[in-house]
C-alpha cells in the first residue's frame, strides 16, 4: 500500500495519521465525563488493578464504565481523565499491539508498550483542554515479573517499584496502600488491598464510586500473572467489598481498628 520511503510499518498510530485518520475522539472535552479511580500493585507474582465504575459530570454521568481494559494477553491499559477519549485511547491502544505482532510476527516488549504509550499520551493531551492520565500494567516475559507505570500530563513514563493510584481519589487510596503494602504481597494480598484502597477513595471522594449493593455494581479487579490477564468473579468481589463493609459498620465508620 505504501512506497519503501513512506511505509509506516508496525507503528499503528503512524498508519492512521498516514491514512489521515484521527486516532482518538474529539469534541468538548469539557462536557465530557470524567472518570476515576484506579489503583495498580505490584505483587509477588504478577500485578493487581482495582478501578471504580463513575463517570462523573456536574452529576454522576455512569455508573457502569469499564476503565481496565485488556491491551493484550499480558497487558492491562487503566484511564482517568476524560472518560470519552480514555476509553478511545483503550481501543486504539489494542489495536496499536496486535497491528505491531502482525506486522513482525513478534510481540512488543512490556517496556516498550510503555514507552509506545508515552509518546501517544503526549500527543493526545496537546490536542485540547482535558487530560487523559493512563496506566500500564502487566507481566514482563522477558524479565518474569510484574511491573506498573504510570504517567504526566505530557507523557513522562515513571515505572513504580510497588504501587501506583490515579484519578481524583488517589490522594485517599494511596494512604491506604503506604500503610498496607508489602515487597513480599501475594496476589489475593494485593486484590484484598487495592479494594481497600479503592473503598477508602470511595468514602471521602465524592467523584469515585464505591461498591453499590443496592444495583449490585461493584469496583472492576483485574489480576496479570504468567498465565495471562484474568478478571477476578463479580462473587468474588462482591465477598470482599461485604467483608470491608462489615468491618466498617462495627465500628459505625469511626476511625480505628485494623488497616483490614
Amino acid at each position: 500500500m505504501f512506497p519503501a520511503h513512506s511505509d509506516p510499518g508496525p507503528n499503528f498510530v503512524a498508519l492512521l495519521q498516514h491514512l489521515d485518520i484521527a486516532p482518538v475522539v474529539g469534541g468538548d472535552t469539557h462536557l465530557s465525563p470524567h472518570a476515576t479511580t484506579v489503583v495498580a500493585l505490584r505483587s509477588d507474582t504478577g500485578v493487581v488493578l482495582v478501578a471504580d465504575r463513575q463517570a462523573t459530570s456536574s452529576y454522576i454521568a455512569n455508573r457502569e464504565v469499564r476503565k481496565i481494559a485488556q491491551a493484550d494477553r499480558h497487558t492491562a491499559v487503566a484511564i482517568s481523565g476524560v472518560a470519552a477519549t480514555g476509553l478511545e485511547l483503550q481501543k486504539v491502544l489494542q489495536l496499536s499491539f496486535e497491528h505491531y505482532e502482525k506486522m513482525t510476527d513478534d510481540v512488543l516488549s512490556l517496556e516498550g508498550k510503555a514507552n509506545y504509550l508515552s509518546s501517544f499520551i503526549g500527543r493526545i493531551n496537546l490536542q485540547g483542554p482535558g487530560i487523559v492520565l493512563p496506566l500500564l500494567a502487566g507481566f514482563d516475559l522477558n524479565h518474569n515479573r510484574g511491573r506498573v507505570f504510570e504517567y504526566d500530563g505530557l507523557g513522562g513514563c515513571y515505572e513504580k517499584s510497588d504501587f501506583a493510584t490515579i484519578g481524583s481519589g488517589s490522594e485517599f487510596a494511596e494512604g491506604a496502600l503506604r500503610l498496607g503494602y508489602r515487597d513480599d504481597m501475594t496476589i489475593e494480598e494485593c486484590i484484598e488491598l487495592g479494594a481497600l484502597a479503592l473503598y477508602e477513595a470511595g468514602d471521602n471522594d465524592p467523584a469515585t464510586g464505591g461498591p453499590d449493593f443496592v444495583r449490585n455494581l461493584f469496583p472492576i479487579i483485574v489480576v496479570v500473572t504468567a498465565d495471562g490477564f484474568s478478571e477476578v468473579s463479580l462473587e468474588r468481589t462482591r465477598e470482599i467489598f461485604e467483608a470491608i463493609s462489615a468491618r466498617r459498620a462495627e465500628r459505625q465508620g469511626r476511625a480505628g481498628g485494623q488497616l483490614r
